[in-house]
């Protein structure tokens, strides 16, 4: 008796991941409202609140409300990433296909989210640590530097990562004070638990 083997079926399906959108490759860290509480958003808030942005020329400043203006391809990140032995995170450079060029990361969670960018197909362009926001709490004024701001098409996003263990009380309110600013100006903000 001849035993003869047949090919199994395959079921034929689009491949996920090449039409998959940046939600479905994150995982979103939501912030409480209490931390936003934290703020001084009274009338005026987005003149008052401003972010440095840095050009290959000079800094320059401006109110969180004109955010959107600002040419930010022709930023450069305004902190340096440092390399040296014994520190306790992770930094380096991984190639995007999407802008054709090496970005800078602080963290492996930093680097997976990059890696991830590269998967939702109309990311323009991507800026590691793109400026420096300077808000008001209750207690007086505070600094944060967002990790990368993503450029597609129709929008902007604002996203920070960070592993949740290391999310402290002052850290929520950074993180809220980002997402104020991304509305202020119709981006999107996402904090992301690497």
């Amino acid at each position: 008796m001849k035993v003869t083997a047949r090919a199994p079926q395959i079921e034929s399906r689009p491949v996920w991941s090449h039409s998959c959108a940046l939600d479905d490759l994150v995982a979103p860290y939501a912030i409480e409202p209490a931390a936003a509480e934290r703020l001084d958003t009274e009338p005026g808030w987005a003149r008052r609140w401003t972010a440095r942005w840095k050009t290959a020329q000079a800094d320059v400043i401006c109110p969180v409300q004109e955010l959107a203006g600002v040419p930010a391809v022709a930023s450069v990140p305004v902190r340096g990433f440092t390399w040296r032995a014994g520190q306790r995170h992770r930094p380096g450079l991984q190639y995007l296909l999407a802008t054709d060029r090496m970005h800078g990361f602080e963290s492996l969670a930093e680097r997976n989210l990059l890696i991830a960018l590269d998967f939702i197909g109309d990311v323009m362009e991507v800026l590691s640590q793109p400026f420096k926001l300077r808000f008001a709490t209750a207690e007086g004024s505070e600094n944060h530097t967002p990790d990368f701001l993503v450029l597609l098409p129709d929008t902007a996003v604002l996203l920070d990562v960070r592993p949740g263990h290391l999310i402290k009380d002052k850290d929520l309110v950074k993180f809220a004070a980002t997402e104020w600013a991304a509305g202020a100006v119709g981006w999107r903000y996402l904090n992301l638990i690497g």
